[in-house]
This record gives C-alpha cells, structure tokens and sequence, in this order.
C-alpha cells in the first residue's frame, strides 16, 4: 500500500511539472473532480482605446463532456461576456453570445477578432502594452477557469480586416441587442 501511495505521488508530481509553459497565457481551472478540463492557451488582450477590449485565444476541452462559456469577470472591468459577429442584413452586428459559447467534448474554438470573443466593457484600468490582466470564464458546469492575458499594441491592427487580428473597438461596429435570457 505505501509503495502504491508513492507512486501515485510521484505520478501527480510528474504530472504537475509537465503542464508548466514557456507560454505568454496561462489557464488554470478550479475544478472539482469533474471530466471538464477546459484550458485557454495564446490568450491576448488589444490595448483599450476607449473603455471596452476583448480577450482572445485558443479555448480547448480534453472533456469527455461539451461545456460552455457563459462570462466571466476581471479587475477593473464592470462587464466580461461572451460575444459573437453575426450578419444582419448587409453588415455585421456584435452581439452576447446567448446562452455562452459551447466547448465541444474534445474539441476546441479560437477565440478570435471578428468571430467569437470575450468582449470586456466599463474597463477602468490604464492596460498597457506588457502588462499581464488576470481574467476568470465562467462555466456552464458552475466550474472556472483562470486566465493570464498579456495586453498586446493596437499599432498595425486592420479593423477592416478581422483575418488580420484585429477587431474595431471603437464603436463603427453596431452592436445588437442581446436576447433576453
């Protein structure tokens, strides 16, 4: 029995010093024993221009289980949820994500200008260029993740172009209405 607790152990160890990362983002989550594992990884941040950014990156799920994105919260921002592009008409319109973002069981969405992304409003910080912005997403599953986002320059960003990484953020995009929940 003490040779097996020893091993299991040293297992965890192992296991634990394997999921440290070179990486600018890092994820963790508060997860009880459940099968959902989502982790963020390439998260990033554009330097507000006015009072409102969004975080991007790469959301994965090793889970056994879909599970979804249903907002989240960060220091200095009074608003973090999950926003989407959808075309009305001829233009585009930004609108919440109704019912979060799903993560599929063993799949994973790019969180992305243009496309899905965590939209954050009422930012009251000064980010600059470099600076690291802890961000908690909530979970459909009641769990959370926890993500470092590294704030990243606006200088080159095309926001006609949301294949060039980048997103308008400073209100020529209409924003729709969010569905009532």
């Amino acid at each position: 029995m003490r040779k097996l607790m020893v091993a299991l152990a040293a297992a965890g160890a192992l296991a634990l010093a394997g999921c440290s990362s070179d990486s600018a983002s890092t994820t963790e989550s508060s997860a009880p024993a459940t099968d959902a594992a989502v982790t963020v990884t390439d998260a990033w941040i554009p330097q507000p221009a006015s009072d409102t950014s969004a975080m991007f990156g790469m959301v994965s799920n090793s889970g056994s289980e879909a599970v979804s994105i249903t907002g989240g919260s960060a220091p200095d921002v009074g608003m973090v949820q999950v926003h989407e592009f959808v075309k009305e008409g001829n233009k585009e319109v930004m609108q919440e994500v109704p019912g979060g973002l799903e993560i599929p069981a063993g799949g994973s969405v790019e969180l992305k200008p243009g496309s899905y992304h965590i939209m954050m409003m009422e930012v009251s910080a000064d980010w600059q260029v470099g600076d690291e912005v802890p961000v908690t997403l909530n979970l459909s599953n009641g769990e959370t993740v926890e993500v470092t986002a590294p704030v990243k320059s606006r200088e080159g960003m095309d926001p006609a172009d949301p294949t060039e990484g980048s997103m308008d953020m400073e209100g020529d995009m209409e924003m729709s209405e969010s569905p009532s929940s």
